[in-house]
C-alpha cells in the first residue's frame, strides 16, 4: 500500500472536521467496496487504502500523531505511546451500520398468501311461538345464492339463540373451506301467550260472580281450550300453575309450566235486572 497523505486519500484538508471525515470515508467506502468491485483489484486496493485512513484520522490522538510524526508514527503496527490502530472498531460499527441499513431498506418479497376460511353469516329470522315451541323449517336467502335454504328450527328454541349451519358461510380464499351459517331466532308476540324461559304465562278471564263463589273458567291452550276450576274467593292476580304444560326444551328434556294470571274484568253494559240484583248486593254487602 503507497504512502500516499490521509487527508489527500480521504480528500479533506488537514483542518477537516470529525464530521467532514466521517462523511468524506462513507462516500469513498461505499465507491471502493469489494461487494461493488469484485473483480476490481485496484478499487480493493483503493479501499484498504481509505480504510487506513481513516482508522487514523477518526481518532484524535492518532490523527494528532500523524499530524505530528507522518507515516512514520505508525511504522511497525504502533503509534507511538499509543496502541496502534488497524482494530477496525469504529469502522465496522459505522460500516456494518451504513451497509446494513442499506440491506434492511430493499424491498422485501411480500409473503405469500395462505389459504384462508371463509367468513360466518349471521342471518335473523322471525317465528311465531307455536313454531317456536313445536319446531319448523324455515326457509333464508343467503348472499349470491338465487335459491333459498331450508333450515330446520328445533323445538324448544329460544329468543336470541341461534341455529348452526357448518359450511354454509362465505367462500374461503385459495381454496379454503367455507365459513358457516349462524341463523338466530326473533318471536313474534302472541296474542295471548308470553314465553319466559321455559314457562308459558297467560291471562285467564273469570267472572267476578265465578270468582266470589267459585266455579270454572274457559282457559286456552296450544292445542284448544280446557275448563280450569276456580274456588271461591279467587282475587286479581292469582296464578294457576299447570305443570308440564310449557315449552320442552331445546335439546333437553326439561319441560315448563302453563300459568294464568286470574283476570276479574268490571262489567261495563249491564242489563236493568242485572243493576238491580248487584244494588241488592251491594246492600247486603254494606250491611
Amino acid at each position: 500500500m503507497s504512502k500516499r497523505d490521509f487527508y489527500e486519500v480521504l480528500g479533506v484538508s488537514k483542518s477537516a472536521s470529525e464530521k467532514d471525515i466521517k462523511k468524506a470515508y462513507k462516500k469513498l467506502a461505499m465507491k471502493y467496496h469489494p461487494d461493488r468491485n469484485p473483480d476490481n483489484p485496484v478499487a480493493q486496493e483503493k479501499f484498504r487504502e481509505v480504510k487506513a485512513a481513516y482508522e487514523v484520522l477518526n481518532d484524535p490522538d492518532t490523527r494528532q500523531q500523524f499530524d505530528d510524526y507522518g507515516h512514520s508514527a505508525f511504522e511497525n503496527g504502533k503509534a507511538r505511546g499509543h496502541g496502534g490502530f488497524g482494530q477496525g472498531g469504529d469502522f465496522n460499527d459505522m460500516f456494518g451500520e451504513m451497509f446494513g441499513q442499506r440491506r434492511q431498506q430493499q424491498p422485501q418479497r411480500p409473503p405469500r398468501p395462505q389459504p384462508t376460511k371463509g367468513s360466518d353469516i349471521i342471518l335473523r329470522v322471525e317465528i311465531t311461538l307455536e313454531d317456536a315451541v313445536e319446531g319448523c323449517t324455515q326457509e333464508v336467502r343467503l348472499p349470491n345464492t338465487p335459491d333459498p335454504l331450508p333450515v330446520e328450527i328445533l323445538a324448544g328454541i329460544n329468543e336470541g339463540q341461534r341455529v348452526h349451519v357448518p359450511g354454509k358461510g362465505n367462500p374461503g380464499t385459495l381454496g379454503a373451506e367455507r365459513g358457516d351459517l349462524f341463523v338466530e331466532v326473533a318471536l313474534l308476540e302472541h296474542e295471548f301467550f308470553t314465553r319466559k324461559g321455559n314457562d308459558l304465562y297467560c291471562d285467564l278471564m273469570v267472572a267476578f260472580p265465578v270468582a266470589a263463589i267459585g266455579g270454572t273458567a274457559k282457559a286456552s291452550t296450544f292445542s284448544g281450550y280446557i275448563n280450569l276450576k276456580i274456588p271461591a274467593g279467587t282475587q286479581a292476580n292469582r296464578k294457576f300453575r299447570i305443570k308440564g304444560r310449557g315449552v320442552k326444551a331445546m335439546n333437553s328434556d326439561q319441560v315448563g309450566d302453563l300459568i294464568y294470571n286470574v283476570v276479574i274484568p268490571t262489567p261495563t253494559e249491564l242489563t236493568e235486572r242485572q243493576q238491580q240484583l248487584l244494588s241488592e248486593l251491594a246492600e247486603t254487602m254494606a250491611d
